[in-house]
């Protein structure tokens, strides 16, 4: 059991310099994948769980989403050619579930996680 009156102290922010390989995102096919979505859909809703940030937020969540290569980057040797069906629209939440498989959960496989709890 937690002693509730005794103040627990952690001492964070000592900065480090780390060096590592990144890869970099194109900014326009991630937008593109959301202009198109919204042309066809009217709506930004996560491709797993349905959530929809306008829906919950308003007007501070329209046009917000998180966007997901379905073929991971950190994979890829060099430069690849992303297409707009290799991108997945997704809330936070699943955005971060996907990415905590190893390997990574495929959009099909986080629904029927999530399907077999509801």
């Amino acid at each position: 059991m937690v002693d509730v009156d005794h103040e627990i102290i952690g001492v964070e922010g000592n900065p480090r310099f780390r060096t590592h390989l990144v890869r970099e995102r194109n900014r326009e096919i991630v937008q593109q994948k959301k202009k198109t979505i919204l042309a066809q859909a009217g709506k930004l809703e996560c491709e797993v769980c349905t959530f929809n940030f306008k829906a919950i937020y308003g007007e501070i969540g329209n046009n917000f989403c998180e966007v997901h290569h379905l073929i991971p980057l950190n994979q890829a040797d060099g430069l690849v050619e992303t297409k707009l069906d290799d991108l997945a629209i997704v809330c936070s939440n699943c955005h971060r579930m996907l990415h905590k498989g190893k390997p990574l959960l495929k959009i099909e496989e986080l629904k029927k996680i999530i399907g077999s709890i509801r």
